[in-house]
């Protein structure tokens, strides 16, 4: 019976942990667009200089690596997942994640 609720917890921490990196990908990409428009386009917000906004940029850029590191891991072994977003077992120790 407790593993059947380790099973269940594992699925719902993993939906969860699904969810939150399918926010953080298209949040992440809207704003490098919104950087890279306020780039090309300074009337729109004011003046930046070039320097600030790549700054702006490489640093998005590694908060989400950072995120991602943090976030997209095994419930059970607490291995990175690796690139899969569609991932439904944990390649390094097998249990299921859906």
């Amino acid at each position: 019976m407790t593993e059947q609720k380790d099973d269940e917890q594992i699925r719902r921490d993993f939906a969860l942990r699904l969810r939150r990196q399918l926010i953080a990908i298209p949040a992440t990409f809207i704003f490098l667009l919104m950087l890279a428009l306020i780039s090309n386009r300074p009337d729109i917000f004011g003046e930046f200089a070039r320097n600030d906004i790549l700054a702006a940029q490489i640093l998005l850029l590694a908060l989400f690596v950072g995120f991602s590191a943090f976030n997209w891991k095994c419930p059970s072994c607490k291995t990175y997942l690796g690139p899969d977003i569609g991932r439904r077992v944990c390649k390094q120790c097998g249990t299921r994640l859906r």
